[in-house]
């Protein structure tokens, strides 16, 4: 939900009066604004992609700590034994350090692209339906922005209307939702198709 922080900051610019005066009399703007996090938690399927993400994250975080420690276990080795090496070794030993080191830092930004692909893959889906949600009640309330507070992490809201919080409805309207979804009748078979020709018997 980061992508509605530039519209928070907005929102407190506006709410500090710092907004351009012809922008605060010409209209009077509606705004409101969710907790993303209590909102995943109460997602339907939320929990459980987060819960599965976590856990995927945990291991390749233990892949990379391996990783790292086999690199850190290379370079003590080098440290205590580097003063009775020839310069020859020593030259020798440094360069598969370097390629050692090369190698790890490969590993880990691999294992970065598997954590962020494995959040998308779980999380992405979620995501897309909670934003559909908040679009959509901000066109039927008629808010100019909707922002979220758990996006800041820059200290741009330091005190808000409770009023303005809608996190409660944008959970109910995702519940509704999915509680609809299941209730949902499976769509019936397509009879408009002929049947599949059988082949002929021998």
């Amino acid at each position: 939900m980061s992508g509605l922080k530039g519209a928070a900051i907005a929102a407190a610019l506006l709410l500090t009066g710092t907004a351009p005066a012809a922008l605060a009399q010409t209209q009077t703007l509606k705004l409101a604004y969710v907790n993303s996090a209590i909102i995943l938690q109460n997602t339907p399927g939320g929990a459980q992609a987060e819960s599965t993400y976590q856990r995927g994250l945990d291991s390749l975080q233990q892949q990379a700590g391996a990783v790292q420690n086999q690199l850190d276990s290379a370079s003590s080795e080098f440290a205590r034994t580097s003063l009775v090496l020839s310069p020859a070794a020593r030259q020798r030993r440094q360069q598969e350090l370097a390629q050692m080191r090369d190698r790890a830092q490969q590993q880990v930004q691999d294992l970065q692209a598997q954590a962020t692909q494995l959040r998308q893959q779980l999380m992405g889906p979620i995501v897309q339906r909670i934003q559909a949600v908040i679009d959509g009640i901000r066109a039927e309330y008629n808010y100019a922005m909707i922002f979220d507070l758990a996006a800041q992490s820059g200290g741009v809201v330091v005190s808000a209307d409770p009023s303005l919080d809608i996190t409660a409805l944008v959970i109910n309207r995702l519940q509704q939702g999915a509680a609809a979804a299941a209730a949902a009748p499976a769509a019936p078979a397509d009879t408009t198709r002929p049947p599949a020709a059988r082949p002929p018997k021998p």
